[in-house]
């Protein structure tokens, strides 16, 4: 016999995995995975990793459920069956297992010999009596089919509810350069025909489209690098979302102005952050289009896949904020890193214009129109450093130095895909250092 993990022997555990591939398949919300076709496949495998953050190939999920025929059964790793149980709620295989062996374990509470399960024991009545006990097959039998009918009524719920809220968004070009074109798909469209008007999405960069019940295909125009995260919704409560990933070649400055958010101005930087050229000029920045007498900001942006951990990394920049200007009056500056599915984000404003600062740590998200007077307020316009430090998600924010903010959030941000440093006006990026704390791996963007 071959022995498989906790116990299971290789048929057992194999009959554990098409329960548990059945199972998926009924939260996916089509219970005849026979009938899927490859994009049902493309489609989990997309899903699985928004969910898990383990990604499963198309063709290995096809071999999982038997749709790629192989000499002996397909049966993954850990990890990939860690995902899969994970999806329909199980927090790994190992906790999958368990609860089938509780499920099993009402029907052989006391391990019955054969001889007692399949013949019906008769307790002869003694003087005076006509106790009788109940036959064993009996018991066994009513217990099966408690068991069955529950695990029935619990895969109608399942399907029952994936079928609720079953429109689902899906991009099929979520990675590009800049600008990019996503495509977004939209499936189960049948649910949108029913309730368009209900239906939008919020494509992350500001802007938003109602959806209508003839169009299940939507393009959106990106055309500043980052990360941003495309959120399907319904009367505004978020059904689903998808990342969309614009990577640079380098750093990049893009300006843009206020209440302009038809436009983005790229700006021609060949060069930028070596050389002592830290910055931009005023002349540069018109000549791309903007116009210096408003209020304008300015991006520098290096997008990629850098392999550092966003829960455990500093990052240190030293910066100088713009001076007083035509429409700077608060010498913003804004540093975002972004992550896999949230940013970490800092947003600090001259004293006396606290009210509009911001952070963010995942999750967490504080702002001075609640934390206070004193809450993000730096005038850096001379110079200065932002440093966060993130130990196990354990966050700590220092601004010149001086802690500003310290807090744990539980949403991980897994990957880094690069920084952003934004100014209100012409600002200056003296140095830029970030490295992970594991693995010591320096980001390419680093000067």
């Amino acid at each position: 016999m071959i022995t498989m993990e906790n116990g299971q022997d290789k048929a057992s555990s194999l009959d554990l995995l098409d329960h548990c591939c059945q199972l998926v398949a009924d939260t996916y919300g089509k219970p005849d995975s026979p009938e899927w076709t490859n994009s049902d496949f493309i489609r989990l495998s997309s899903i699985l990793y928004k969910k898990t953050h383990v990604r499963i190939s198309p063709n290995t999920l096809k071999r999982i459920f038997g749709k790629i025929k192989t000499d002996a059964r397909y049966y993954p790793q850990k990890a990939t069956r860690d995902a899969l149980v994970q999806y329909v709620g199980f927090a790994d295989w190992d906790r999958f297992i368990d609860a089938q062996s509780r499920q099993n374990s009402i029907i052989f509470t006391q391990s019955p010999d054969i001889q007692s399960v399949m013949t019906p024991q008769v307790e002869v009545p003694s003087s005076g009596s006509r106790a009788r006990k109940l036959p064993s097959r009996m018991i066994l039998l009513t217990s099966f089919a408690l068991i069955v009918a529950g695990i029935a009524a619990w895969r109608g719920f399942v399907f029952w509810q994936s079928k609720k809220t079953a429109v689902t968004l899906f991009c099929k070009n979520p990675e590009g350069e800049n600008p990019h074109s996503a495509v977004f798909v939209l499936r189960d469209f049948g649910h949108v025909s029913e309730l368009s008007n209900e239906y939008a999405i919020d494509f992350g960069d500001n802007d938003e489209i109602r959806l209508n019940a003839k169009d299940s295909v939507y393009s959106h125009y990106y055309e500043v690098p980052g990360r941003y995260f495309a959120i399907l919704k319904k009367a505004g409560t978020p059904l689903d979302t998808v990342p969309v990933f614009l990577r640079t070649s380098g750093w990049t400055a893009t300006a843009k102005m206020m209440y302009d958010t038809t436009r983005v101005y790229p700006i021609e930087t060949p060069g930028l952050f070596s050389h002592a050229y830290n910055s931009v000029s005023a002349k540069e920045i018109a000549r791309a289009g903007v116009d210096t007498n408003r209020t304008f900001f300015v991006d520098f942006i290096n997008t990629h896949t850098s392999g550092i951990d966003g829960d455990n990394f500093e990052l240190l920049v030293d910066v100088k904020a713009s001076p007083p200007r035509p429409g700077v009056r608060c010498s913003q500056v804004r540093l975002t890193v972004y992550g896999d599915s949230s940013n970490h984000m800092v947003d600090i404003m001259k004293p006396g214009c606290v009210h509009w600062s911001k952070l963010q740590f995942s999750e967490l998200k504080k702002d001075g129109r609640s934390e206070g007077p004193n809450f993000l307020g730096a005038d850096l316009t001379a110079g200065g450093t932002i440093e966060m430090k993130v130990v196990n998600r354990r966050a700590t924010l220092l601004i010149n130095g001086k802690e500003a903010y310290k807090n744990t959030y539980h949403k991980a941000l897994r990957h880094i895909y690069g920084l952003d440093i934004m100014f209100a006006g012409i600002g200056t990026v003296r140095s830029v250092r970030l490295r992970d704390l594991k693995t010591g791996k320096q980001f390419a963007g680093n000067f």
